[in-house]
């Protein structure tokens, strides 16, 4: 039998991981979706859905789902921007970041399960492994 190819271990991995994260989030009503995009703000300012649609990687159609399910909730908050009013920025609200606290003690404990075969010198590797492949764009 011929060995699996890479990507499909890492595409196998990121599905696990994926669900993994689907069901510790699931009790606060957030999709993994919806934590990540509010995990990307948390430590930034108020940002155009365009903005957080490239960063994301998803499509703007998309990114206005995941935010308007967020608004209705209260977790973001949109507002116009003060330098031109036409343009629409979005933030964590307190309640937004108070989830996303939340969240992370959550997927803490999950990733803390997931990983616990690897050592520690073996997981700090394998992070750095995967941060080195997150720069590669592909061509």
């Amino acid at each position: 039998m011929a060995a699996l190819r890479t990507f499909y271990l890492i595409r196998q991995v990121s599905n696990l991981v994926r669900t993994v994260i689907e069901r510790g989030v699931a009790e606060l009503d957030i999709t993994p979706a919806q934590y990540t995009l509010m995990n990307w703000l948390v430590d930034r300012d108020a940002v155009t859905s365009a903005m957080l649609a490239r960063a994301l990687q998803v499509s703007p159609q998309t990114m206005n789902t995941l935010i308007s399910a967020l608004h209705k909730r209260g977790l973001v908050e949109r507002r116009n921007d003060t330098k031109n009013k036409r343009i629409l920025l979005i933030a964590l609200t307190p309640e937004g970041r108070n989830a996303v606290t939340t969240c992370n003690r959550i997927v803490d404990g999950l990733e803390d399960d997931y990983f616990a075969q690897l050592g520690a010198t073996e997981l700090v590797a394998f992070r750095h492994t995967l941060e080195r492949l997150m720069t590669r764009r592909p061509r």
